[in-house]
C-alpha cells in the first residue's frame, strides 16, 4: 500500500488549475451519477494526457487528451492545441496545424478557459497586441501556445506588433 501512495503522490505533481476531479467545468458539476463518472474519467484522461505532453510523448497525449476533449474539458481542449502545435505541418499538412490550433483555442475559450479567451484576439488579427499574461491558468503550456501564435503571424503583422510595444 505504501508504494501505491508514493505513486499517487508522484502522479499528483504541481497543482493544476484545470484538474477538476469532480467534473466542475462548463455548466458546473454534473447532476447525474453517469455524467459524474464520465467527467471523472475525462479529468483522469486530462491528467494522463498532460503528463505525456510534458514528457513529449505526443501519441499517448493525443489519445488521452482526445478522450477528455469528448467531455468538453476546457483544459484538454487548450492542451490539445499545444499538441497540434507540436505535431505541426508534418501531421496536418500546410497551414492545417495553424487552423486546427486556432479552432482548439477558440473552443477552449468558449468552454471557459481564461488563457484561451485572452489569446482569441490573436486568432482574429495576428497583428493584435497580445493580452497581458501576468497570471496563467496554464503556466506549463500557455506561454508555449502564445509564442506559437506570435510566430505564426504574417511577417508584416509580426513586425507591426514589435513596433507597437
Amino acid at each position: 500500500m505504501g508504494s501505491l501512495i508514493e505513486l499517487l503522490e508522484q502522479l499528483k505533481g504541481d497543482s493544476d488549475y484545470w484538474d477538476r476531479p469532480r467534473g466542475d467545468w462548463g455548466e458546473g458539476p454534473p447532476t447525474s451519477r453517469a455524467a459524474l463518472e464520465r467527467r471523472e474519467l475525462a479529468n483522469s484522461m486530462f491528467l494522463l494526457g498532460s503528463k505525456a505532453l510534458m514528457r513529449g510523448e505526443l501519441r499517448p497525449a493525443e489519445s488521452w487528451l482526445g478522450q477528455a476533449v469528448k467531455e468538453d474539458h476546457p483544459g484538454a481542449w487548450f492542451r490539445y492545441a499545444v499538441l497540434a502545435h507540436r505535431l505541426g505541418p508534418s501531421a496536418f499538412g500546410g497551414d492545417g496545424a495553424r487552423e486546427w490550433r486556432g479552432f482548439l483555442i477558440a473552443s477552449a475559450a468558449e468552454l471557459g478557459h481564461g488563457d484561451a479567451a485572452r489569446m482569441r484576439p490573436l486568432l482574429r488579427d495576428p497583428g493584435a497586441a497580445p493580452s497581458d499574461f501576468e497570471e496563467w491558468e496554464d503556466p506549463h503550456f500557455g506561454p508555449e501556445l502564445l509564442a506559437a501564435l506570435a510566430a505564426s503571424a504574417p511577417p508584416a503583422a509580426a513586425q507591426g506588433r514589435r513596433c507597437s510595444q
